[in-house]
Parts: structure tokens; C-alpha cells; sequence
């Protein structure tokens, strides 16, 4: 049952990362249409920090699991659920880079909109 929940954490990491992408772009095509700045919006940030958090708890299910089949004296490297946990932690461990841009994206449109408030996003 544990071996299901590494890939299945770096789905979510990777379903997450895309979602921030498209949420980041349409706040931008928002903002450009009502040609002011608006709020980032909290969605944002939990499609960011969410993708971060299942990143990291995929690498840290994979290792747990490495350490403790290792303390029990089995070879973790051995079998197709074995090598499916490692593919998915790999990929686990590049989202885990993705994601914590994503959230520094998101904080920085955040910081971005709220110094502009008010003032107007396009020229005329």
C-alpha cells in the first residue's frame, strides 16, 4: 500500500505544477483584460504550496521506505514496485524544484499586484 502513494504524491506534485502555470497565466490575462492590477488569488497560492507538499512527501515516503526495507534486511532495489517507487521519486525530486518556483512565482505576482493596487496596467 505504501508503494502506491510515491507515484501517486508525484501525480498530484505534477498535476499541481500545471495547475499553478495555468492559474499564473490567467491572473496575467486577467489583469492585461481590466487593464489594472488585482489580487492574486488564494487559489494561486494553494495549487503552488500544494504541489510543493506532495513533492516533498514523495521523497520522503520513497525514503522512508528505502531505509526501512534496508533495516529489515530485504534488498529495496529489488522488484517492479521497487523501480516504478524510483522512477516516481526522481521525477519527485525535479518537481520538487518546479514547485518551490511556482510558489516563489506566486509570491512574487502577490508582491507585485499589491505594490501596483490601484494604478492602471495599461497605458492610454
Amino acid at each position: 500500500m505504501m508503494i502506491l502513494s510515491v507515484p501517486l504524491l508525484s501525480t498530484a506534485a505534477i498535476v499541481s505544477f500545471f495547475a499553478s502555470v495555468s492559474l499564473s497565466n490567467g491572473h496575467h490575462e486577467f489583469q492585461s483584460t481590466a487593464c489594472r492590477y488585482t489580487l492574486l488569488p488564494w487559489t494561486n497560492f494553494a495549487a503552488a504550496y500544494g504541489g510543493l507538499v506532495a513533492a516533498v512527501l514523495a521523497v520522503t515516503v520513497h525514503l522512508l521506505m528505502f531505509r526501512s526495507a534496508r533495516r529489515a534486511g530485504q534488498d529495496p532495489s529489488r522488484g517492479w514496485q521497487s523501480m516504478v517507487s524510483t522512477l516516481f521519486f526522481a521525477i519527485a525530486c525535479l518537481m520538487v524544484l518546479l514547485t518551490a518556483g511556482m510558489v516563489v512565482v506566486a509570491h512574487m505576482d502577490a508582491a507585485e499586484a499589491a505594490a501596483n493596487i490601484g494604478k492602471p496596467l495599461c497605458e492610454g
